[in-house]
């Protein structure tokens, strides 16, 4: 009984984190989107939006998981690595989205040329 209660409370952390984890993304999407807004420039929000959508798959197998609802070996063994993949996969769409919009950013707060970054008071422009 204390493993089934174990597992169960591991496979609740794991939900919970995903779920956390996906919201966060999606956070930061709309943060990107308002930089477009602002900037003008293409800041890939739907894809930071939309990559950790793998997150939620996996999340959905944890769940199953937990059910009597894999309980043949071979459907498990099939949604386990359907879960893993898009694991993966969305790992390396955030990876992607997040690298874009870093390369936007330093577009966008690169000095121009003969511009100090932190100006001395006094002198420059008035």
């Amino acid at each position: 009984m204390e493993g089934s209660l174990w597992e169960a409370s591991s496979y609740l952390v794991a939900v919970f984190g995903s779920i956390v984890l996906w919201i966060s993304y999606a956070l930061f999407g709309l943060i990107t989107r308002r930089y477009k807004q602002v900037f003008g420039r293409a800041t890939y929000s739907v894809l930071i939006i939309a990559a950790p959508s793998g997150l939620l798959v996996y999340t959905l197998f944890l769940i199953l998981k937990a059910t009597p609802v894999l309980e043949n070996p071979a459907v498990a063994g099939g949604a386990q690595w359907i879960a893993y993949l898009a694991l993966v996969a969305s790992g390396l769409f955030c990876l992607i989205g997040v690298g874009k919009f870093a390369g936007v950013l330093r577009q966008v707060t690169r000095p121009a040329v003969g511009e100090a970054l932190f100006p001395v008071a006094g002198k420059g422009k008035s």
